[in-house]
């Protein structure tokens, strides 16, 4: 009498399970990181903040699990991807999961690793304005200034009147043909300011 062996579909069921599960933790940990406990913080700063403090060890020890995560995860995709027990819609979801979960560990490192920003070139009729927005200080903060210079790392000049409360700024005084580079300050309840943050560039057509 023979026996028919029935494909095991355990390994196949725990590297899906794997992969879900970390996709899930890791785009779960950026968004806590990047909007959540910043929205939360801009509410009340009595509400203590789970983002660890940029380049302290424990950012690293954060940086290392969520590196060792990324590698796991990629792992756990290239196996779902080459199984071809597993159907293509499925592998094409986890594979959307993936790229997700990959790119918000990428924001997560770039807003926690110091303060970033990011520049948005728009249009308005046949002129252009910048967009700058950045993630919330993890340190007690009244306000924000903008700083712009025409030269990576050059002497930078500030373009805002008043302190920005908020987290964003539009700069409308821009020329066609130029490159800018812009940093942003935080200040403190005593005026004083911090480093620029990472710089981020703007091209005007």
């Amino acid at each position: 009498m023979s026996h028919r062996q029935l494909p095991d579909a355990e390994p196949r069921s725990k590297v899906l399970s794997i992969l879900w599960f970390l996709a899930s933790v890791l785009m779960l940990f950026a968004l806590e990181n990047i909007w959540i406990d910043p929205w939360l913080r801009s509410k009340s700063r009595h509400i203590p903040t789970l983002v660890p403090e940029p380049q302290s060890g424990l950012w690293f020890l954060a940086l290392l699990v969520v590196a060792i995560s990324c590698v796991l995860l990629v792992v756990a995709q290239i196996l779902v991807t080459l199984d071809r027990g597993i159907s293509i819609p499925r592998r094409m979801r986890t594979g959307f999961a993936t790229f997700f979960a990959l790119l918000s560990c990428v924001l997560w490192f770039r807003a926690t690793s110091g303060m970033s920003s990011t520049a948005w070139l728009q249009k308005e009729g046949k002129g252009h304005f910048v967009t700058l927005t950045w993630v919330a200080s993890n340190s007690p903060v009244v306000g924000y200034n903008v700083y712009r210079s025409t030269k990576p790392g050059g002497s930078f000049k500030r373009i805002n009147s008043d302190l920005i409360r908020g987290l964003t700024y539009m700069d409308q005084d821009v020329e066609s043909g130029m490159t800018y580079y812009y940093g942003i300050r935080a200040v403190d309840a005593k005026g004083q300011e911090s480093n620029n943050s990472n710089e981020t560039v703007a091209r005007i057509p």
